[in-house]
C-alpha cells in the first residue's frame, strides 16, 4: 500500500478514539450509541470505491489533466509529495512512485488511494512505540540494531526519532495506514481524482532516472584527503608565512580587519581571544601563537597587544538592552534565512542545538554589542573580505532582530574599562611583530616581516605546525584527520588541478555544498533539512530546497549566472533560504569554470518557416487551452492561483536553449523533485491535437518566450488584487513604492491616513487619505514590482528632510553619505517610530492618527496625521534645515500651509516655518538650532479638506 502523512490529522490516528476522531476530521458520518441516525448520501470516496477500478483508470488516462494532477499531488490539502517524494535514495513514509513494482496495476494504485488500510505492506507499516518517559511515537522504522531503533515521524516526515531499546516499554503495529483514509473526500469532485491518477500513472511509467547525477546523489561524498588538505591550508592562510603558489583557485582566507574589531568589540574578549583563541572560540581558524609561553607571560603579551590595537582607533563597545520583540523575530530569521546552513540551529533562548559540521560562533554575548553585531550582519564582507562569512542580504531591521536574538543571554561579567596604556601599547606593537601577527593582519602595520619560512612544496610535515608539539610556531589545533589531509595536500601542492577539482574545492571552501549538491557532492543534510522552509507549501521540496548545481554551467546563461552570484538576482521569492553573496573577487573564477566544465549532448532544434505563426502556437501552448504552463508559472510578476513557480517571461533570458529543450523533454532527469509533469513521455506528445512533433512544440514555446516581458498574455493568467486592509492598528509593508527604491516603508494608520517612508533617503515620500495599498505586484511576484497606493498620493521631493542649511547634499538616487538609517520601533498600535542619524544628530520621527475635534472647524471629526520629530546631539548644531514639504505652490492661510487644494500642514510647536521658492515650485522648511544634550521637538499636523 502507498502510505502518506497528513499534518492536520496524523496526530490523532493512533489515539484510542481514532475512528471517531478520523471521521470528524474528514466529515464522514459517525455512529454514536443511543443516537438516532438518518441515511446520508455516500461520500465521494465511497462512491468511487463502488466504481469499477478498471473503468476508473481508463477514464483517468483519457480525461485526466496531468498539469492539474501535478498541482494536486503537491498541493497543501492533498500533498502526496510530502511522503511520496520522487527523489531517488530517500526513504519516505510512502514509496517512491517512480519505482513501484512492475506488477503494480492501475487498479492496485486506485485501491491504495481509496482504501489505504486494506493492505499495508512492509516497509510502510506504521508502529506505535511507548517509551519509559511516557512518550508515544508514531512512525515507520528507518533502521534497527541491537541497541536502538530509528523511526520516521508520521506527523513530520522530515523528523527522525532515535529510541534506545532499553528505554522502550512496548511497540505494536498500527492497524491504520499513515495515509489518510477517505482522501478523495478532500477533493472538490470526481474529476480531481482523475487528474491526480493521471499524474501518478505518469510518475510510475516514466520510472526512476538512473542516469542523471542528481538521481545518484544519495549520500554526501566528502572531498578526497588531498583536496580537503588544500582547502584547510587556504583557510589557515599558510601562504602568509610559507612561500609557494597554491593550485587552488580560491584565494587564501584573510583574517577580519583588526581596526574594525578594535573599534567595536569588547576589549576583554579581544585579550582573551589573543591569549587562547581555541579556548575562547572552539573551531576558530585563528592559530594560537602564545602557547609556548607560561601563563603569566602569555596573558601579559595578549594584554599588551590589545592595548596596541586599541591605540589605533577609538573603542565604542557598550552594553545595550535587548528588544524583546526584535529577539522573537530574530529567532525565526536565524533559523530560516540560511544561517543554519553553516551554523548550528538554536532554540528560542538562542541556546545552540549542536549539529555535526557546524561552524562555531562562540560566546557572542562576550564579544559583540547589539550595534556592532548589527553592523557586521548588514555587511560582513566589509569586515571579512574573503567571503567565508557571506552577505545574507539582510535588511537593517532584520540584522537588528538577529543581533537581539543571538545576544539575548544575560552577561554577568562586569564591563571592564580599557583606557589605553601607552607603555603597554608600545610593548604590544613589538609583540605584534615578534609573533608574526602582521603576516596575516596587514591593516594594522604596513611593513611585512622580512624573510619567509620553508616553501610549502619542500617543507617537512613532521616539524612545526603539523608536528603536534608545542613551540613558537602557530598552533591550529588540527584533528588527526585534518592533519593527515594537510599532509596529503602538501604532497599534491605542485599538482595542477582539473576543472572539476577546482569547482568542488571552491564549493567546499565557501560551503555552497551545505545547500546545493553538484553530482555526488553536497546537498542538504537530513539534520538541517527541516530548517529549509518555503512561503508556498504547494511547491513541496522544490519550493524550499536550493536547486542542484549539477550542470548549472550548461543551464544558465553566463550573465544570469553572474547576476545570481554577484548581484543577488533571484527567481524563487517563495524560498526562505537566501542566496548568500560571497563577493565577486572571491568567486568570479567559478563563472568560466562552470561554463567550461558543463556540457549537454548535442541538441537538434526544430526549424520553422514563419516565426510569427510559431510564436502564436507557443502562446497557445503556454495558456490553459494548451499545456497550461500558467497553471503553475508566474507571468510578468502575475502568479498563478495555485503556486508561484518561476516566471515564464524570464526563462529565455535565463536559460540556455539546449538545456531548455532537454529539460522539457524529461524534467525529472534534471530535477527529480520537480512539480513539472512530463508533456512528452517517451518522446510522444500528450497533446496530439496540437500540431507538430515534440521538438516542434518545444521550439514554439521557446520562440514565444523569446519575447520576454513583451510576450502576449497567455490564456488563463489571473491576477487577483491583494489589498492590505487597516482596521484597529497600523499596518506596515516594507517594499518598493512609486518614487522610492526597495527601502520603502508604507504605513497605513487607523482612520484611513497613510504614508510611504523612504528609508534610503530619510524622508516622507508620499502621503494620502483613504484605503492603504494593493500589494500583489510585490507579494506574489518576484519582489520587483511597486506597491500600489489605493488613492491619489501627494508626493514630496527626493532627498533627506534634515540637512545642512549651508551645504546640503546634492540629491541623486543614492543614500545621503552623512545620513544613517537606524530602523524603527513599534508602539502598542504597531505604529513605527523611525530613527536615523545625520552627522552627530540623532533623529526620531513618529506619526500618529488623530480623530478628535479639530481646532479648525473645516477639519472637525476628520482623521488627521500628527507627527513628532525629535532632534538630539551632544554638540551644538546651528546650521540645520528641516524640509517639511514641497509643492508646486504653497500658500499660508489661517495659521496653516496649504500644499494643494486638499492637503494642509500646521506647525504645532513653537518653531517658525518659511516658504522658499525653488526651481520646481515651493518648499516649506524650518531652520533648526539644537542645543547640546537637549531634545528639540518639531510637531506637525497634516489634514485634508
Amino acid at each position: 500500500s502507498m502510505t502518506r502523512g497528513n499534518r492536520a490529522t496524523s496526530a490523532t490516528w493512533f489515539t484510542t478514539t481514532v475512528a471517531i476522531a478520523l471521521s470528524f476530521a474528514i466529515g464522514a458520518p459517525v455512529a454514536v450509541a443511543g443516537a438516532q441516525t438518518t441515511s446520508a448520501k455516500p461520500s465521494l470516496n465511497d462512491q468511487l470505491i463502488a466504481e469499477d477500478p478498471i473503468q476508473l483508470a481508463k477514464q483517468a488516462r483519457e480525461k485526466g489533466n496531468i498539469v492539474r494532477g501535478a498541482i494536486l499531488f503537491h498541493q497543501g490539502n492533498i500533498n502526496c509529495a510530502k511522503c511520496h517524494r520522487p527523489a531517488a535514495g530517500q526513504d519516505r513514509i510512502g514509496p517512491n512512485l517512480s519505482t513501484l513494482a512492475t506488477e503494480t496495476t492501475d487498479s492496485m494504485i486506485i485501491e491504495s488511494i481509496l482504501q489505504p488500510s486494506k493492505e499495508i505492506k512492509d516497509p510502510y507499516k506504521t508502529f506505535i512505540a511507548f517509551t519509559a518517559d511516557g512518550d508515544t511515537i508514531n512512525g515507520t522504522k528507518v533502521s534497527e540494531d541491537d541497541e536502538k531503533i530509528i523511526f520516521r515521524d508520521v506527523a513530520d516526515v522530515d523528523k527522525l526519532i532515535t529510541v534506545d531499546k532499553e528505554d522502550l516499554e512496548g511497540m505494536r503495529p498500527a492497524k491504520l495506514s499513515s495515509m489518510p483514509a477517505e482522501l478523495a473526500n478532500q477533493m472538490k469532485n470526481r474529476q480531481q481524482l482523475l487528474d491526480l491518477l493521471r499524474y501518478v500513472f505518469d510518475l510510475r511509467e516514466r520510472g526512476p532516472d538512473t542516469n542523471s547525477q542528481t538521481a545518484k546523489a544519495i549520500s554526501r561524498r566528502k572531498l578526497e584527503p588531498a583536496m580537503h588538505g588544500l582547502m584547510l591550508m587556504q583557510e589557515r592562510n599558510c601562504v602568509a608565512c610559507h612561500d609557494g603558489e597554491s593550485p587552488s583557485p580560491v584565494a587564501a582566507k584573510q583574517p577580519p580587519r583588526l581596526l574594525w574589531s578594535a573599534s567595536r568589540l569588547n576589549p576583554e574578549y579581544i585579550a582573551r581571544f589573543i591569549d587562547d583563541p581555541h579556548g575562547t572560540k572552539p573551531g576558530s581558524t585563528m592559530p594560537g601563537l602564545l602557547g609556548h609561553l607560561d601563563d603569566e607571560e602569555r596573558k601579559e603579551t595578549a594584554t599588551a597587544i590589545t592595548h596596541f590595537l586599541l591605540s589605533k582607533t577609538e573603542n565604542q563597545f557598550k552594553r545595550e538592552s535587548i528588544d524583546g520583540e526584535a529577539m522573537h523575530r530574530g529567532y525565526e530569521l536565524f533559523n530560516s534565512v540560511g544561517c543554519v546552513a553553516c551554523h548550528a540551529p538554536r532554540n528560542e533562548a538562542a541556546k545552540e542545538l549542536p549539529l555535526p559540521e557546524s561552524t562555531p560562533l562562540g560566546d557572542l554575548t562576550k564579544k559583540y554589542s547589539i550595534s556592532a553585531l548589527t553592523e557586521f550582519l548588514e555587511d560582513p564582507l566589509a569586515v571579512r573580505v574573503s567571503g567565508h562569512m557571506p552577505n545574507m542580504q539582510l535588511e537593517h531591521r532584520e540584522s537588528v532582530d538577529i543581533a537581539n536574538y543571538l545576544l539575548q543571554s544575560e552577561n554577568d561579567d562586569a564591563l571592564k574599562p580599557w583606557p589605553v596604556n601607552k607603555e603597554l601599547a608600545s610593548k604590544g606593537a613589538d609583540y605584534f611583530k615578534q609573533h608574526n601577527c602582521s603576516r596575516c593582519h596587514k591593516d594594522i602595520v604596513d611593513d611585512k616581516p622580512a624573510g619567509s619560512f620553508t616553501s610549502l612544496d619542500t617543507m617537512n610535515p613532521l616539524r612545526g605546525c603539523l608536528s603536534g608539539k608545542s613551540g613558537s610556531w602557530p598552533d591550529f589545533q588540527l584533528s588527526p584527520e585534518d592533519t593527515d589531509a594537510v599532509k596529503a595536500g602538501l604532497k599534491s601542492w605542485s599538482t595542477k588541478l582539473n576543472a572539476k577539482q577546482k569547482i568542488e574545492l571552491t564549493l567546499a571552501s565557501f560551503n555552497c555544498i551545505a545547500c546545493h549538491n553538484r553530482g555526488d557532492i553536497g546537498g542538504v543534510s537530513l539534520d538541517r533539512n527541516p530548517h529549509f522552509k518555503t512561503e508556498d507549501l504547494n511547491l513541496g521540496d522544490q519550493g524550499r530546497i536550493p536547486p542542484t548545481l549539477t550542470g548549472v554551467g550548461a543551464k544558465l546563461k553566463p550573465n544570469w549566472l553572474r547576476d545570481v552570484m554577484v548581484n543577488s538576482r533571484t527567481i524563487r521569492p517563495y524560498m526562505k533560504t537566501r542566496m548568500p553573496q560571497f563577493g565577486e573577487d572571491n568567486i568570479k573564477h567559478l563563472f568560466s569554470l562552470l561554463d567550461d566544465a558543463d556540457h549537454l549532448p548535442k541538441t537538434i532544434f526544430a526549424t520553422f518557416d514563419d516565426q510569427k505563426e510559431t510564436r502564436l502556437k507557443g502562446h497557445l501552448m503556454a495558456g490553459n487551452k494548451g499545456l497550461n504552463c500558467v497553471a503553475c508559472h508566474t507571468y510578468q510578476y502575475k502568479t498563478s492561483d495555485t503556486m508561484p513557480a518561476v516566471d515564464l517571461t524570464e526563462m529565455a533570458e535565463r536559460l540556455e536553449k539546449d538545456w531548455f529543450y532537454q529539460y522539457m523533454l524529461d524534467p525529472q532527469r534534471f530535477s527529480p523533485n520537480t512539480v513539472m509533469p512530463s508533456f512528452w513521455p517517451g518522446g510522444k506528445a500528450i497533446r496530439a491535437d496540437i500540431d507538430g512533433e515534440p521538438n516542434d512544440q518545444i521550439e514554439a514555446i521557446w520562440q514565444y518566450l523569446l519575447d520576454g516581458r513583451q510576450a502576449r498574455v497567455p490564456a488563463g493568467v489571473v491576477r487577483e488584487p491583494l489589498e492590505i486592509v487597516v482596521t484597529d492598528e497600523a499596518k506596515m509593508l516594507r517594499r518598493k513604492y512609486p518614487g522610492i527604491g526597495k527601502r520603502g516603508i508604507g504605513v497605513g494608520y487607523p482612520g484611513g491616513v497613510n504614508i510611504a517612508y523612504d528609508a534610503e533617503q530619510m524622508r516622507v515620500a508620499s502621503i494620502w487619505p483613504g484605503k492603504f495599498v494593493e500589494a500583489s505586484a510585490v507579494w506574489r511576484g518576484q519582489g520587483s514590482g511597486d506597491v500600489r497606493p489605493l488613492a491619489k498620493t501627494i508626493d514630496f521631493a527626493p532627498g533627506p528632510e534634515l540637512d545642512d542649511a549651508e551645504n546640503p547634499w546634492f540629491v541623486d538616487e543614492g543614500r545621503p553619505p552623512q545620513h544613517r538609517f537606524k530602523g524603527y520601533v513599534l508602539d502598542n498600535q504597531r505604529r513605527p517610530t523611525f530613527r536615523y542619524e545625520f552627522e552627530d544628530v540623532t533623529v526620531t520621527d513618529f506619526f500618529y492618527q488623530v480623530t478628535d475635534v479639530a481646532a479648525a472647524a473645516d477639519t472637525a471629526n476628520q482623521t488627521r496625521l500628527q507627527r513628532t520629530v525629535s532632534f538630539e546631539s551632544d554638540q551644538a548644531q546651528n546650521q540645520l534645515m528641516f524640509r517639511i514639504a514641497t509643492a508646486r505652490n504653497i500658500v499660508e492661510t489661517d495659521g496653516a500651509f496649504m500644499l494643494s487644494k486638499k492637503l494642509g500642514v500646521r506647525v504645532l510647536s513653537n518653531l517658525v516655518a518659511e516658504i522658499k521658492k525653488t526651481d520646481n515650485g515651493s518648499q516649506l522648511q524650518i531652520p533648526l538650532a539644537v542645543e547640546p544634550n537637549q531634545s528639540l521637538q518639531l510637531k506637525l499636523e497634516y489634514f485634508w479638506k
